[in-house]
């Protein structure tokens, strides 16, 4: 009789704990796969937006320029929101500051334009970490 209540105990502990160790594996999993896929969309995302940024930079020129910094606006202010990362916003608004003032003259003086662009081109090429 010892035995079999002995048995029966030791059945029950080892199905407790197989339970419990199954749980805890299927909440620790479950957590390192959400962490993943969200590093993932986060990756992709950025992406795409230093992409369209890239594309709206490159695509400047005087004609439509107000529309055009409109557009880089846009694709600024999403980046901000998405990445945490005052070094990188700093940068942006500083290249959006000068955009400002080339629309503020009459004529866009294309070498000067060309740099600032380029140096942020740059920056965003060294700051994807895909």
């Amino acid at each position: 009789m010892l035995n079999v209540t002995l048995l029966t105990s030791i059945a029950k502990s080892a199905f407790v704990g197989a339970v419990a160790t199954k749980l805890v594996d299927t909440f620790v999993s479950s957590k390192i796969n959400n962490k993943t896929e969200h590093n993932k969309w986060l990756r992709n995302a950025k992406l795409e937006l230093f992409s369209k940024l890239t594309e709206d930079i490159l695509s400047l020129d005087s004609e439509n320029f107000h529309m055009q910094i409109k557009e880089i606006k846009r694709s600024v202010s999403k980046i901000i929101l998405l990445v945490n990362d005052k070094k990188l916003e700093n940068k942006l608004e500083d290249f959006l500051n000068r955009l400002n003032r080339f629309s503020q003259n009459e004529k866009i003086e294309k070498n000067a334009l060309s740099l600032v662009n380029k140096d942020m081109i740059s920056y965003l090429q060294k700051n994807i970490n895909l």
